[in-house]
Formats: structure tokens, C-alpha cells, sequence
């Protein structure tokens, strides 16, 4: 990789010539050039040599090829650990990092963030623990797949824009109103586990209503479909709130992804397919109904024609006979009707006689009985002032005797009153020596002591 341009290697050239570095500079300078590699990551093919030192936090380690170059190589324990299987010489791997100059050692490292294993055996080993592990932990359990709604509309589309695979899946996604959000991710190589996480979370969360996602591909060796078969995009399909439809590869090619995924299908074609079979079937069947509702409707209706006619016959003889049976219940109630009004009319006119002939005495009467109304008030009248003098003076008896036997007229005539524990005494065997009483006079009163009782 060419980083400097032919003027900006000349100018460098003499900026070198012309300084002296301190090996902390010199160190740093040398980053400084290694820096545009820590973003972009550089993927290295080779083997593990033989010489490995594994400490518990981290660990180096050689990468040769057959030309016998050596790379030195630094990774942590995490690194190494998520290989899945033993990491030990003649290991052919694919490791991506960046380089660097240690400044306490002086040594050249490759730092390594990934390692994958380029051989198929190697490959299908770590699959192998990879996937004993996954399903050990529920990963592929019946129970915890989401169901696929079987009338999808929204779907998730993960897979290379432009492919071969996507244009496999839209082609045979008939037309019955499907929407499709694409997500472009790359299907191989170490940067596709990223996309497709990505892409994963992505749907998920932008895109709440959709009903299903579909990460799909063509099929290829283990080595093209390791991004299918990482720990990652495992666990992310796993933790989807939307149900995943799986169509990796052909029959053959089984990836950790199908047995976690809701659903798996053999190839894109077959995802396209899966998900018009429902509306395709759907439209039959609506139309075989349709069919078949006309003629069952037609059929009730001829059955209803049929009845309401037969009932109109019914109706029209029990109405017939009701009518001839209300006209004679009517006729003999009109009948009685008539003898009824003729004997109250005859009542009538017999009251009405009646009234007449002894109008004049109830006039007489009320006559005679209105004098006698107005004399008796005449004398009511003239016997008022008699009456309310007489009355006056029964109650100024009556008051002179209620104030003569008042309990304090008696006091003020030099009477008093003695009561024990509230209670009047009577009698003075109602008392006994030692008992405390209270003696009431005309002006306040007196408490005492019985001496004796005599």
C-alpha cells in the first residue's frame, strides 16, 4: 500500500536528513505512519508457528508463510478465546489488526483484533464447538423461535446490494404488495459480521412495524460463509424482536445462522417463494370462496322464495279465518254495546226527572239553613267579650294558687327544705346519726351533720 505520494516521500526525505529524533520521537513518528492502518484494519493469511507464549491476559505469537517471513504478533486472551477450538502451531489463520512499535521493548507487534481459521477442517471444528456451546445455552430452541406471520407484508432484506441473492429473492416475491427495506452488507470476509449485525439492529429499531427480516446469500465454501457462522451474528439474530427467515446458501451449506433463525430456507429463491406462497394460496382461495358464496347465496335464496311463499298461503288462510272470527266476536259485542247505552240513557232520563221534581225542596232547605248559619254567628259575636272576661279571670285564679304552693313562697314564709345525697327528706326515720345533709332556706342554705334522731 502506497501511502505517500512521490512529492510527499521527497519532502519527508529532508525533514528526516535534517532532524534528530529521540528514540520516544522516533517511536511515536513511526505510529504516526502506522495510524491510517488502525482504522482501516489489514487482514494477514499465514501460519501459527511454533513458538507461542500464552499468558492469562494476553499472548504472542508468530505468523509465517511459505516463503518463511515472519510476523510477530500480539492479542489479548479474548482475542484467541473466541476462536472456539485450541490455538496451537501449523494452524492455518486469517488474523486482522494493525501494526505498531512498542516503545518499552523496541519491538515491532502486530496487534490482532480477529483470528479465523482459513482451513476447512479447522473450519468445521470450530463450527462444531461453536454450535455445542450455542445450543447448550437455548440459542436453537424450538420454543423460543418467534412464529413467521403467514401474511407478510414489511420485510427486512439483508443481504449485498446488487447480488445475484437479492435479485434471486425479489424476482420471486410475486406481486402482491410487498415493501422491502434493503440493508446493503457484505455477505463475506471479517467486515460482513459487522454489516450484519448492523443491519440486524438497524431494522429492528428504525423500523418497528416491519413483520419479518430475511438475511439471505448464494451458497460458497466454509471459509466465504464464516461471517454466517460467527458468535456474533448468532447472538444478534437471537436477541431480534422480528422474526428472521434465514436463506444462506444451498441445502447443503447448514449455518449457525439457519439454527437460530424463526425459519430456515434453502436458497433466496426459496425465501422469495416461502413468503408469496401464503397470498398465492390466500387468492385462490378467496376466489374459489367467491365462487362459492354466489352459489350458496343463490341456493338460499331459491330455498327463502320458496318459503315465503308457502308461508304468504299460510298467512293468507290463517288471516281469512282470524277476520271471520273478529267480525262475529265484533257484531255480538256491538249488540251488547247498544243494550248497554239504551238502559244508561233510560237511567238518565229517570235521574233527570227525578232532579227536577225535588229541586224546589233542596232549595227551600238551603233557604232555611242559611238563617240559621247567621244567627248562631250573630250570637257568637255578641257572647265574645263575655266569654274572653270569664276565661281572664279562671287564669288569674289559677296562677294565685300555682305561686301560693310554689316551693319558694313556702322559704319566704320560713319553711326551709332538707334533702340527703339530693333526695328530699321526708320524715326523720329517714335519717340516721352521722348522715350529712343539706338544708335549703329562703336565702341560701345550710350543710349539716345528724347528732341524733328522735
Amino acid at each position: 500500500m502506497d501511502i505517500y505520494s512521490k512529492k510527499t516521500k521527497d519532502e519527508l526525505k529532508v525533514t528526516l536528513e535534517d532532524r534528530v529524533f529521540t528514540v520516544t520521537e522516533f517511536i511515536n513518528f513511526v505510529n504516526a505512519l502506522f495510524e491510517p492502518l488502525k482504522s482501516r484494519r489489514v487482514s494477514i493469511k499465514g501460519e501459527i508457528g511454533e513458538d507461542i507464549n500464552l499468558y492469562p491476559r494476553y499472548g504472542f505469537f508468530k505468523l509465517i508463510d511459505e516463503n518463511d517471513s515472519v510476523l510477530q504478533c500480539f492479542a489479548y486472551k479474548r482475542v484467541i478465546n473466541e476462536m472456539e477450538i485450541d490455538f496451537e502451531p501449523g494452524m492455518e489463520v486469517k488474523i486482522s489488526g494493525y501494526p505498531e512499535l512498542r516503545k518499552k521493548k523496541g519491538s515491532f507487534n502486530f496487534q490482532v483484533k480477529r483470528i479465523v481459521p482459513t482451513g476447512e477442517g479447522e473450519l468445521k471444528k470450530q463450527f462444531e464447538l461453536l454450535k455445542k456451546k450455542l445450543k447448550e445455552k437455548g440459542f436453537f430452541d424450538k420454543e423460543k423461535k418467534q412464529e413467521i406471520p403467514p401474511f407478510a407484508e414489511k420485510i427486512g432484506l439483508i443481504t449485498s446490494k446488487g447480488s445475484d441473492a437479492e435479485e434471486d429473492f425479489r424476482t420471486h416475491l410475486k406481486k402482491y404488495g410487498f415493501t422491502i427495506y434493503s440493508y446493503n452488507s457484505k455477505v463475506e470476509g471479517d467486515s460482513a459480521i459487522q454489516d450484519i449485525v448492523s443491519g440486524i439492529q438497524l431494522l429492528n429499531s428504525k423500523f418497528p412495524d416491519l413483520d419479518l427480516i430475511v438475511i439471505t446469500r448464494g451458497g460458497g465454501s466454509w471459509e466465504s460463509l464464516q461471517a454466517f457462522n460467527s458468535k456474533e451474528v448468532v447472538k444478534s439474530a437471537f436477541s431480534s424482536n422480528k422474526p428472521i427467515i434465514s436463506g444462506v446458501g444451498h441445502e447443503n451449506d447448514v449455518t449457525l445462522l439457519d439454527l437460530v433463525a424463526d425459519m430456515r430456507v434453502s436458497t433466496p429463491t426459496d425465501a422469495g417463494k416461502y413468503l408469496s406462497e401464503n397470498w398465492e394460496q390466500g387468492a385462490q382461495f378467496i376466489e374459489q370462496s367467491e365462487r362459492n358464496l354466489n352459489m350458496t347465496i343463490a341456493n338460499i335464496i331459491e330455498r327463502v322464495k320458496q318459503q315465503f311463499a308457502e308461508m304468504k298461503r299460510f298467512f293468507e288462510r290463517e288471516i281469512k279465518n282470524e277476520i271471520g272470527k273478529l267480525e262475529q266476536s265484533l257484531e255480538h259485542d256491538l249488540k251488547f254495546l247498544t243494550n248497554q247505552l239504551k238502559s244508561k240513557i233510560e237511567k238518565f232520563y229517570s235521574l233527570e226527572e227525578s232532579f227536577r221534581a225535588n229541586g224546589y225542596k233542596l232549595k227551600v232547605n238551603f233557604k232555611e239553613n242559611k238563617e240559621k248559619v247567621e244567627t248562631l254567628t250573630q250570637q257568637l259575636n255578641q257572647n265574645k267579650e263575655h266569654w274572653e272576661e270569664t276565661l281572664f279571670k279562671q287564669l288569674s285564679q289559677e296562677r294565685e294558687k300555682l305561686r301560693i304552693s310554689s316551693p319558694k313562697f313556702k322559704l319566704r314564709q320560713g319553711y326551709s327544705i332538707t334533702k340527703k345525697q339530693g333526695e328530699v327528706v321526708k320524715k326523720s326515720s329517714d335519717l340516721k346519726q352521722g348522715d350529712k345533709i343539706k338544708t335549703k332556706l329562703s336565702k341560701g342554705s345550710v350543710k349539716s351533720q345528724v347528732e341524733n334522731n328522735e
